[in-house]
């Protein structure tokens, strides 16, 4: 692939795109799109010395282009006076802009944890018809580097460069040595791994539950402060509420009114009654329906579902099955009052198939 190191990712963030590039060598990299050209944002420094850059376009031009070309320049040297870079080299992407006003195929894959080959064949189900890959946490773990790189290898091999991609933080990649990191790989506004997005007609709310253990569990070494975290996520969630916002789908790894708790006091028993707060805000800001992993399985939970341990007055489905190297995920077909939910596995086998009025928030099984 030349100076690339594998297929740049488009991430949806806020009202922007995050291409995301990994390059061979150290060299400037940019973004070109029609006549304009998009740097990573640097503070007015130019980055160079690195091999992975983000860079922000505003949706509403990369939409309207249809494509877009990642350009380099290898680092020849770099001094405080006449530095020099090489020739340009280019790779040219297409780009698959939302379909306002028409039915959308989601793809949701969640839980992977290094199972990359079948991640890539349960995400083909929509094929080409894909308009938007919804990463849900989990992918991996995090040791070094290049566990991130691995991450962000899966995601380009699977949209391709050329469709939009939403991803969220899970559990497990707060989980290893380089936890930390992630927030320079991966779309956040600052530090913070929750945020909002636009993507065509939809209003999405990404959110981060943290951790599902409480902090002090002795797993986790001392390192975890995810109650303050869950605390400023409070906040944003108010803040959007204060404003009149609203939303079309939430999205967070760990469910909000399902966890793995077995008694009260027990190491899963985390901070019930922020996410109760969060449930009441949610259900305010219109948001018709969560998506969640973590549960290793895959169902739909109705509104206040008797198998939730707190109130929900929006549907939540849990779409990813994980089991060694079994895989499902959830094809999603949305449409303005109507998404159609299919669980597949890597043989695009459906084991269920459920439909959602989204006015109303009732599910039916098919």
């Amino acid at each position: 692939m030349g100076f690339l190191k594998f297929n740049p990712a488009v991430y949806v963030i806020g009202e922007e795109y995050e291409v995301a590039v990994a390059v061979e060598s150290f060299g400037l990299v940019t973004v070109r799109v029609g006549d304009e050209i998009f740097y990573e944002d640097n503070s007015g420094v130019l980055p160079t010395e690195k091999l992975y850059a983000r860079i922000r376009i505003p949706q509403a031009v990369l939409d309207g282009a249809g494509g877009y070309t990642v350009v380099f320049r290898r680092t020849i040297e770099r001094k405080s006076y006449w530095s020099t870079l090489g020739e340009e080299e280019t790779a040219v992407y297409s780009f698959k802009a939302p379909r306002h006003g028409k039915e959308l195929n989601l793809y949701h894959i969640s839980d992977v944890h290094y199972c990359f080959e079948s991640a890539k064949k349960v995400a083909s189900y929509f094929g080409d018809d894909t308009d938007l890959y919804i990463f849900n946490g989990d992918i991996g773990e995090v040791q070094t580097d290049e566990d991130y790189l691995a991450v962000c290898r899966l995601v380009g091999e699977i949209a391709g460069g050329n469709i939009p991609v939403l991803f969220v933080r899970g559990n497990h990649d707060t989980r290893g040595r380089l936890p930390e990191k992630y927030t320079d790989y991966f779309p956040a506004n600052g530090k913070q791994t929750y945020f909002t997005a636009k993507f065509g007609d939809l209003k999405l709310l990404c959110l981060d539950l943290g951790e599902d253990k409480r902090d002090d569990c002795i797993e986790y070494g001392g390192f975890n402060n995810f109650h303050g975290f869950r605390l400023k996520e409070t906040e944003f969630l108010r803040a959007l509420l204060s404003k009149g916002e609203e939303f079309d789908m939430a999205i967070c790894h760990i469910p909000s009114s399902i966890n793995n708790s077995k008694c009260p006091g027990d190491k899963f028993d985390i901070d019930g009654e922020i996410f109760e707060e969060w449930n009441s805000i949610i259900a305010k800001l219109n948001v018709k329906v969560m998506l969640s992993g973590h549960k290793h399985k895959a169902y739909v939970l109705n509104k206040n579902d008797k198998r939730s341990i707190r109130p929900h007055d929006f549907p939540i489905i849990v779409g990813s099955v994980a089991d060694d190297d079994y895989l499902m995920g959830a094809a999603l077909t949305l449409s303005k009052e109507t998404l159609t939910v299919k669980f597949t596995d890597k043989e695009h086998n459906v084991a269920e198939e459920y439909e959602i009025h989204l006015p109303t928030g009732s599910v039916n099984k098919k």
